[in-house]
């Protein structure tokens, strides 16, 4: 059984809808902490600095978004990369981690989770949504295993995941960024697996199998290119 909400519709980004999502995301932060003061030029900044990271990343990553029907507007968005272990994450940049942190040994699999938000205009169907954003993102990992999903992650964001039985870990002290308290943290896939199978029946589609077999060919595609180089 596949859950979809009446008035919209679950999709995939294509990247040249990349500027639409930026956009959204940006708009619908500044909507929730009322930002009255967010000028024309912090847009644009936060413009630039977030869609050059998605482009560098979307070709290791899908970015799952929900849809209206009645106007095709994305309304809810999250994204999930295979890390290659080279390319700097934000999260790196943000609380001046080193990548050697980052990889914990007899980890296979490093994922990395963004762009995580949904519109304020959804009443209606927000706790669903939220499982079938989260579902989908976190499905790969899990499914792959001996994964950790990396994340620079809102506070509220944190407590959420918790009261859906999924646990993190903090990597350091948190920062404002975006106008919200940031944590940096991550989320071993076997973490996952409550989460996962509670919500299977309800969230589970077809479109989850083609997703991990995307993902196993960019890890061979990895491992190819790790001995290239060796």
């Amino acid at each position: 059984m596949n859950w979809t909400p009446e008035n919209h519709y679950f999709t995939k980004l294509n990247k040249n809808e990349l500027p639409e999502l930026i956009h959204f995301y940006l708009v619908t932060t500044q909507q929730h902490y009322k930002l009255d003061s967010y000028s024309e030029e912090e847009y644009a900044f936060d413009f630039e600095s977030l869609i050059g990271e998605d482009q560098i990343f979307f070709d290791r990553s899908i970015y799952y978004v929900l849809r209206s029907k009645l106007d095709n507007c994305i309304q809810a968005s999250i994204r999930i990369t295979f890390w290659d272990k080279e390319t700097s994450l934000p999260i790196q940049k943000l609380f001046d981690i080193e990548t050697e942190s980052l990889l914990i040994p007899d980890v296979k699999n490093f994922w990395h989770i963004g762009r995580f938000v949904i519109s304020g205009k959804i009443i209606g169907n927000r706790i669903n949504i939220l499982k079938k954003m989260l579902f989908d993102a976190f499905y790969g990992p899990y499914s792959l295993g001996s994964g950790l999903v990396i994340a620079e992650c809102d506070r509220k964001v944190v407590n959420t995941l918790r009261k859906l039985e999924i646990e993190s870990f903090q990597l350091g002290d948190p920062i404002i960024y975006l106008y919200s308290e940031t944590l940096p943290i991550y989320i071993k896939s076997e973490w996952l697996e409550t989460f996962i199978e509670k919500n299977k029946y309800s969230q589970f589609s077809i479109g989850n199998h083609a997703d991990i077999q995307k993902f196993v060919e960019m890890s061979k595609l990895m491992l190819l290119c790790s001995k290239n180089n060796e």
